[in-house]
């Protein structure tokens, strides 16, 4: 019977520059940052452009030279004899693992690969509005490539801190404010505390527990529409004198506001 060829087994490892992978982060932004918007520094772990080799892989000042196991290819050959005939398989070369470069030309601080891992700080953009689930992108500050190939790029996950002082849902702020009865009947004004700042607003006469007041504008900065704004809502909650509180004359003056309002 006649030989039977083959091209089996794996295939040659790429052995030019290459992209590096993308990696990803999920990182805590305070509060006001993911409001208002600002910059955030975050360490990772990265490859790094070899120090050694300037990510060439090879061996300063001596340039690549060829397998000489697989002449180059970076694949080898193999002939096993069967009861059917002759078979070929293409395997990758032991020798070189791939590369087709002899192995005694590589850096041997970074094996070859013309990347070493490394810890480096960036500085993260942070758009106003950006909240809980959203994902930035930073181009190539992910995994410089092999030799000497492009980088790839770095996700952020964000993971907005909780703030005790406002709640957010979308780009709305909902706060608390505690008024007295005696201010809830006759009205008055109180200070908010708001991202912004300070502010002052009225309670009108005659309101009810619960209440929601809204100050317009004076919410979250829109993603990618800073200039629109959500609001700001107020919750009013009426402090009940407990009974032993008041005295004999206030008691009086109150049961003389029910009998005169039945």
């Amino acid at each position: 019977m006649g030989g039977m060829g083959g091209m089996g087994g794996r295939q040659r490892r790429q052995s030019g520059p290459q992209k590096g992978a993308d990696l990803q982060l999920e990182v805590k932004i305070p509060f006001l940052t993911a409001c208002f918007g600002g910059e955030e520094k975050v360490t990772i772990r990265r490859e790094e452009i070899c120090d050694t080799c300037e990510g060439s892989g090879t061996k300063p000042g001596a340039g690549p030279s060829t397998c000489r196991k697989c002449n180059g290819t970076g694949t080898v050959l193999q002939v096993m004899q069967t009861p059917f005939g002759v078979m070929q398989t293409q395997q990758i070369c032991p020798a070189c693992n791939g590369d087709g470069i002899d192995p005694s030309s590589l850096c041997t601080s970074c094996r070859g690969k013309g990347t070493k891992p490394n810890q480096q700080t960036v500085t993260v953009k942070v758009p106003a509005g950006c909240n809980n689930g959203n994902q930035l992108r930073l181009r190539g500050e992910g995994d410089k490539g092999p030799k000497k190939g492009p980088a790839g790029d770095l996700y952020i996950g964000v993971k907005v801190t909780p703030s005790s002082d406002f709640q957010r849902e979308d780009f709305d702020i909902y706060t608390e404010s505690e008024i007295s009865v005696f201010d809830s009947i006759l009205g008055t004004s109180i200070k908010v505390k708001t991202i912004d700042g300070d502010a002052d607003i009225k309670v009108p006469a005659g309101t009810q527990p619960e209440t929601r007041l809204r100050i317009r504008g004076r919410g979250v900065p829109k993603l990618g529409k800073p200039t629109e704004r959500g609001d700001h809502y107020i919750t009013i909650k009426v402090n009940v004198p407990r009974a032993g509180t008041l005295s004999k004359e206030d008691l009086a003056k109150v049961s003389e506001l029910r009998d005169a309002n039945p």
